[in-house]
Parts: C-alpha cells; sequence; structure tokens
C-alpha cells in the first residue's frame, strides 16, 4: 500500500525557530508525502513586493510549503485570516483528492489556533493533534479551540507527562510521547569538564525567546544579588506573547542596563552548541503563576543538558522528574536560584552527571519522537484502510 500523504498545518512562522515544527516535517518527509500549510505566515499580497525573500511555495526538507497569501487588508483581523485560511484548506483539499484519490490522507497538527474550521474541511483526513503546549492556559479564546479539537483528533499526543495527566481529564486514550531536540547539532559537542571552576567570567545564560513567559522580577533580583556574575541571554523579544499587551519590552530594557546583564538577541540553531560551551549554568526562569507555563516542557532543558550544563528553573512540573534524579535544580525563589548559583560556582558539576544528563538528551531525539507518534497512529488502524 502506498505511504497516505500526510498535510502539516502549524501557526508559528517557518523562520521563527519553532523547532519542533521544522524537526517533525524533516522526517516525516521521509517515508511519507508531505504538505505543510504555514499559517503563520499569512501575508498581504502587496506586501509581497516588499519583502525581502518573499515566498509563496517552497520546499523544505521534502516537504511542500504553502504560505497563505490575503486578498484583503488586515491580517491581524482573526476573520480576514479565516477566510484566507479556509480558501486555502479548501484548495488544498481539491488538489490532494485529485493527486491521491482514493488514499487514506492525514491531517496533522501542533496548536489548537484555528484549527477546529480546517478539521471540518478535512473531516475525511485521519487528524493527529501532536499537542506540544497546554493551551487552555494561553488564552481563553486558545482554551475554546483546544476544548473543539480534543474532540474532534483522531489521535492525540502529548509532549510530557504531566501535559498528558492534564488532558487525560477530557480524554482517556490521551498518549504521553516526550518532545524532542536537534540531537544532531550535539552529536560530536566534546564535552567539557566543570569540575572545580574559579573563573572571573563566570556566566549564567539563557537560551530562548524574551517574553511575557519569563519571570523578569526573579532575573533582576537574581543579577542584582551577584554582581560578579556574568548573566547572557540569547534570543529575540517577543512582546505580548498570550495575544494581551504586556511591559515585557520595558521591564526588560531595565534589566539589560545591569553591568552584569549581556543580551544578543540574534542566534542561529547551527550556532547553540557553540553558544552554550560559553555557559557554565543554564537556567530556565519561566513564570509559573500561568499553568501555560507550568505544563510545558522546555525544549532548551534538552539543549542544556546535551552540553552537559548544570540547569537551574522554576517549578515546571515537566522538570521534576530530573530534579529527583539530581540532574537540575529547582529554585522557587531568587534566594534559591542565588544559592545553587553559588554553589556550582564553588564546587561545579561532575562528569558522571554530564553524562546522566546526555543519555537523557539523546534519549528525546526528534527520530524517537517521530517514530513513535506513527507507530501508534499505526497501531490504532489508521493507515491501514483506504478511504
Amino acid at each position: 500500500m502506498r505511504a497516505p500523504p500526510i498535510i502539516f498545518v502549524f501557526n508559528a512562522s517557518i523562520e521563527s525557530g519553532c523547532d519542533y515544527v521544522v524537526q517533525t516535517m524533516r522526517l516525516v518527509a521521509k517515508t511519507y508525502p508531505l504538505f505543510g500549510l504555514a499559517l503563520g505566515d499569512i501575508i498581504f499580497f502587496p506586501k509581497l513586493f516588499t519583502e525581502k525573500n518573499h515566498w509563496i511555495i517552497r520546499v523544505l526538507h521534502g516537504s511542500i510549503i504553502i504560505r497563505p497569501v490575503s486578498l484583503l487588508p488586515g491580517v491581524r483581523f482573526r476573520w480576514v485570516r479565516m477566510i484566507t485560511y479556509t480558501s486555502y484548506a479548501l484548495a488544498v483539499k481539491l488538489y490532494m483528492t485529485l493527486r491521491y484519490f482514493g488514499q487514506k490522507k492525514v491531517l496533522w497538527f501542533f496548536e489548537p489556533f484555528h484549527i477546529p474550521t480546517l478539521l471540518r474541511i478535512f473531516h475525511s483526513y485521519v487528524s493527529v493533534y501532536d499537542c506540544v503546549d497546554y493551551y487552555p492556559g494561553f488564552s481563553d479564546e486558545a482554551g475554546r479551540e483546544h476544548a473543539a479539537v480534543m474532540k474532534r483528533a483522531a489521535c492525540i499526543v502529548a509532549n510530557s507527562e504531566p501535559l498528558t495527566k492534564e488532558l487525560k481529564k477530557v480524554r482517556s486514550d490521551v498518549v504521553c510521547v516526550p518532545l524532542g531536540f536537534a540531537d544532531e547539532l550535539f552529536s560530536n559537542n566534546v564535552l567539557s569538564k566543570h569540575v572545580r571552576k574559579k573563573r572571573r567570567d563566570f556566566t549564567v545564560g539563557y537560551i530562548g525567546s524574551i517574553s511575557g513567559r519569563m519571570d523578569f522580577s526573579l532575573i533582576e533580583k537574581v543579577a542584582v544579588r551577584l554582581p560578579t556574575i556574568r548573566f547572557v541571554f540569547v534570543g529575540p523579544l517577543e512582546e505580548h506573547v498570550f495575544g494581551a499587551r504586556d511591559t515585557a519590552a520595558n521591564v526588560w530594557k531595565r534589566i539589560c542596563r545591569l553591568k552584569n546583564v549581556k543580551w544578543n538577541k540574534h542566534v542561529s540553531k547551527s550556532d547553540i552548541p557553540a553558544i552554550l560551551s560559553g555557559f557554565d549554568i543554564g537556567i530556565i526562569p519561566y513564570r509559573v503563576d500561568n499553568s501555560f507555563n507550568r505544563f510545558s516542557f522546555p525544549m532548551k532543558t534538552m539543549e542544556y543538558f546535551a552540553a552537559g550544563k548544570p540547569v537551574i528553573s522554576t517549578d515546571i512540573h515537566a522538570l521534576r522528574r530530573y530534579e529527583k534524579r539530581r540532574l537540575l535544580f529547582i529554585g522557587k525563589t531568587p534566594w534559591e536560584f542565588t544559592r545553587v548559583i553559588c554553589k556550582i560556582q564553588k564546587y561545579g558539576w561532575s562528569m558522571r552527571q554530564i553524562q546522566k544528563q546526555r543519555d537523557v538528551a539523546f534519549f528525546h531525539s526528534w527520530k524517537n519522537k517521530v517514530a513513535t507518534i506513527i507507530r501508534l497512529v499505526d497501531r490504532k488502524g489508521l493507515f491501514s484502510r483506504k478511504y
């Protein structure tokens, strides 16, 4: 039987660095005909001609990516976006029907945004909800769309045990499939020794978007308490991350005025191992007063592990298991973060702990994640019959 074609629908921009989309498509495209509908890259038609690197259709890792182009102005308005998305979904469905007549087809998506309408259009497709975050904690609208998707999707997987447990309150057949990370970037990474390092430039680092997800108060208090420690943040500023206006930009500018805080806005994915090699500690200072954060599984955890770095995080539920295994530290207050940083600066991080971290990280490969989802869908018999 021929491999069923798969359509990936995603809301993140293809250039945003949202690795879970690109990595999943890269691996799936090796076996299945794959198309992507890049909702997050929607653009008003006249603006195509002013873009530096404009595109409508592109090939990425063997996947054909389609970009919605709106003929109506005001793509910031949901109703304008939905008209465009619906038009493109109908056109893609017509093409798929003609091109792959009689074959089973799959709709694979990661976020619930705009998906309920598309599920009605692709109602005859096998739908896979590869849930990467707790979207009811993102916004009320996201919560409503998530609830609708939870009812309709044929197969649902969640990327951490705490998230799975939460989703099982709605659907008992949700399966935990841990997230992956870009293991190929770190496969040849040389382990650095962290035993009893005493350097003037001891560095605490963070890699990822700078946004309202972060506990800025904690970051500022720790940096002020440790003026001789260098704090390096690598990643772009992302404002209004939860769909409402926030003060992230203003607060972050104030923090960056501290003499021991350095911010590098731009990072290439391929440069991450080199950047992490300059860190002595990796931190995950997310707010935990938001359920979206509490049930998240930050991909940077595995990147820190692969680089063999001690990690300090706020109390994210999915990371508690690693604290029990003494692979990272959880700090609930600025004082606890400060204490752990000073402890690691004094005593270092053992090679035994580094090796355990790396073993965990390389188990969480994208290859393992994708293979597990494909096996799950196969086991449910969703690929076993033609429509």
